[in-house]
C-alpha cells in the first residue's frame, strides 16, 4: 500500500478534516498525516491507521478513534 494509492489528501478534505483532525484520530503525528500526502512516508502501519480512519469515516463512523501504539520497549 503507497500513500499514492489512499489518496489520503483528497479524501481527508472530503470528510472536511485538517491534517491535525486526521492526527489525532489515527493517533499520529500530524507530520506523519504530511508527508504521507506527499508521498515521502512509506512506514506500513501508519499508512494502515491512516487508511482505516479514512475508510471509517466515509462510511459514516465520523467518531472513529484509534488509540495510541505503544513501544513496549518504552514501558519500565
Amino acid at each position: 500500500m503507497t500513500a499514492t494509492e489512499l489518496h489520503i489528501k483528497d479524501r481527508r478534505k472530503a470528510l472536511g478534516w485538517s491534517r491535525a483532525d486526521l492526527a489525532e484520530k489515527a493517533a499520529l503525528d500530524k507530520r506523519i498525516i504530511q508527508l504521507a500526502e506527499l508521498g515521502e512516508w512509506t512506514e506500513d502501519d501508519a499508512l494502515a491507521r491512516i487508511d482505516y480512519v479514512l475508510k471509517s469515516a466515509e462510511h459514516g463512523n465520523l467518531s472513529v478513534q484509534l488509540k495510541p501504539v505503544v513501544d513496549p520497549s518504552a514501558q519500565s
